[in-house]
């Protein structure tokens, strides 16, 4: 016996919340889906209220134009008098979840990152999932676009990046994936905003200085940014990664990174204003390191 592919069929009202972000994972993950709009009485107009009970592999709103059979029925967690696609459902011996099952179920074993908000977006991506990419940790992107479409980039890396707020209301956040002890047991990176840059360390105490980088051009995006840049560096990303990643950011901008002068050090500050520096200063330094 062949068992037909796997095909959920969706009943969810467009307008539910996080529904944008459910269709973007069926479709980035490559399972295959169709769509019913639920009302009061059953399912919507467009449907015919037989639709379940039609044959495997004809589509009621299409006439003779064939799509692959309906294995499974998940819906959206609506309280109606009377739930008819349930029963047909239920009635024909198609498999029956709930949305939070199949999220569930999806993320059972995948390594979930929760992204902080509102999203900083960087050449159109997620700036955590950007400078992930750019080190070679290749995770699979879940986001909402300017114009508030979602969107989902599978990729073959360990982690999921999912925006915290996308099933607020709908279940536990801490409940999905598998657990893991990356953050556990590890100092955790900080940072501190000083007048023209941001310091980055590897520790709270403030003691492991990791890098800088200029302040963020939009200050309102700052504590998101500094947040994500502190992850990379939990999760083990190179400060050269994560500077390269971002270096578009400040093309006119020159830095010095990871370098920290003395106040007094051989004329800095003067050459910092564009001052000459003396030969004295030069003869001085070259005795200096002769030493």
């Amino acid at each position: 016996m062949v068992w037909p592919r796997r095909k959920i069929q969706l009943v969810a009202s467009s307008a539910a919340p996080g529904i944008g972000g459910v269709r973007a994972v069926l479709k980035g993950i490559l399972l295959d889906f169709s769509e019913v709009e639920p009302t009061k009485e059953g399912l919507s107009q467009e449907f015919p209220g037989d639709w379940i009970e039609l044959p495997f592999g004809l589509n009621p709103n299409s006439g003779p134009d064939i799509f692959s059979p309906v294995t499974e029925l998940v819906y959206w967690p609506e309280k109606h008098e009377r739930d008819y696609w349930r029963e047909k459902a239920l009635a024909q011996g198609i498999e029956l979840q709930s949305v939070q099952s199949l999220i569930h179920s999806l993320f059972e074993d995948e390594l979930i990152i929760w992204v902080s908000e509102p999203t900083v977006l960087i050449e159109e991506r997620p700036l955590l999932a950007h400078i992930l990419s750019e080190a070679g940790f290749e995770p699979t992107v879940l986001w909402p676009t300017v114009d508030g479409r979602w969107q989902c980039e599978r990729k073959q890396g360990l982690h999921w990046l999912i925006p915290e707020s996308w099933l607020d209301g709908l279940m536990e956040k801490s409940s999905l994936g598998r657990e893991t002890a990356w953050d556990e047991g590890k100092e955790k990176a900080s940072w501190v905003v000083r007048e023209t840059r941001i310091d980055f360390y590897r520790s709270q105490d403030g003691q492991k200085f990791a890098g800088h980088l200029p302040r963020w051009p939009n200050l309102s995006e700052e504590q998101t940014v500094a947040q994500n840049i502190a992850m990379c560096i939990d999760l083990g990303v190179s400060w050269l990664d994560i500077s390269s990643a971002l270096s578009s950011i400040w093309k006119n901008i020159k830095m010095a990174d990871n370098l920290r002068w003395n106040t007094n050090d051989f004329g800095w500050n003067a050459g910092a204003r564009g001052e000459e520096l003396s030969a004295q200063a030069i003869e001085h330094l070259e005795d200096w390191w002769a030493r």
